[in-house]
């Protein structure tokens, strides 16, 4: 082979040599698919297993530091959260020791209103004594206590910090009478029985009411017809007032919702009211005739459908 030939063998095989581009340069050496003069498989391999490590490694510093932030500001936020709590608890010890304290021990207790029941009697019904922590007292329980007297219909308490309870009541009147075996019931517009007592009060006394005996107790109230009844009663009163004839009338009989009966004991007559209707007129009526025959017993008819039939009196033989 001459010298030219082997130049151009030679050349050839310089020109099929791929050069490597600068990319490939840069990479890292893939031991697992190129095969490196002068390394063998043992330091090929541990090589890969070193860098294994150093990544490991890396990842686990890692994690370790980011666990170790979140552990920081969690230990933060539970000590920020210890010492609220304990600052909360020394605030309200200390407001506790405040409130106990002799300044708030009650020296006076004021009672308004009253008049049917003493205001000894009230501050002993409300079992508050002087000496007792003002906010140990429960206004609960002292208006409770103190309505379980009949006459009180209402109570209100507050507290005049430091020392002093003020009780507003609002009290029960007396503005009709049961007859009662030898006794009178002294009642109220609600239907409540407020007291049982011998005196007879200058008041029209209700008769013929259905509530049983044993129920006819202070404290207790009407049974519902007789409430009904009540309140009927209540407007024949309030008529009768404003034409100046309840003086005369002493007792009305319920036991007939359809036909109520006034007694007139000082004129000793008796009226028969029929229902409530048209009741004004009714009154008139009644008060005229009381006029006109004056100084006779009889009865008085008033029950009459007023538009067809006449009043009338008869007087007794």
């Amino acid at each position: 082979m001459t010298k030219k030939t082997k130049d151009k063998v030679n050349n050839k095989k310089i020109k099929k040599t791929p050069k490597k581009s600068k990319q490939e340069d840069n990479n890292e050496l893939n031991f697992d698919n190129e095969i490196i003069i002068g390394i063998n498989s043992n330091q090929k391999q541990n090589t890969k297993n070193k860098n294994k490590t150093q990544k490991k490694k890396v990842k686990k510093k890692y994690r370790k530091k980011k666990l170790s932030e979140k552990e920081i500001k969690r230990n933060r936020i539970i000590k920020a959260i210890l010492k609220w709590i304990v600052l909360i608890i020394l605030l309200i010890g200390s407001i506790i020791y405040f409130l106990l304290s002799p300044l708030f021990n009650i020296v006076e207790v004021n009672v308004e209103n009253n008049s049917k029941i003493s205001t000894e009697e009230i501050i002993s019904l409300s079992k508050i004594k002087t000496g007792d922590n003002i906010f140990k007292t429960r206004k609960t329980d002292v208006i409770n206590s103190i309505k379980e007297n009949p006459y009180i219909e209402s109570v209100q308490v507050s507290r005049k910090l430091p020392n002093i309870i003020n009780i507003i009541v609002k009290e029960r009147t007396t503005n009709f009478l049961l007859e009662f075996v030898n006794a009178y019931v002294y009642l109220d517009k609600q239907g409540y029985i407020l007291e049982i007592s011998e005196e007879k009060l200058d008041l029209p006394i209700i008769t013929g009411y259905k509530t049983p005996i044993e129920e006819i107790e202070p404290g207790n109230r009407l049974i519902l017809e007789d409430l009904k009844k009540l309140e009927k009663v209540i407007e024949i009163v309030d008529v009768a007032t404003s034409n100046d004839v309840i003086g005369y009338i002493t007792k009305i009989d319920i036991s007939d919702a359809t036909n109520y009966k006034l007694i007139l004991e000082g004129e000793g007559k008796v009226a028969y009211l029929g229902d409530t209707s048209e009741l004004n007129v009714k009154i008139l009526y009644m008060k005229k005739i009381i006029e006109l025959e004056a100084g006779k017993e009889g009865e008085i008819f008033l029950n009459r459908d007023l538009n067809k039939e006449y009043v009338f009196f008869r007087e007794s033989v």
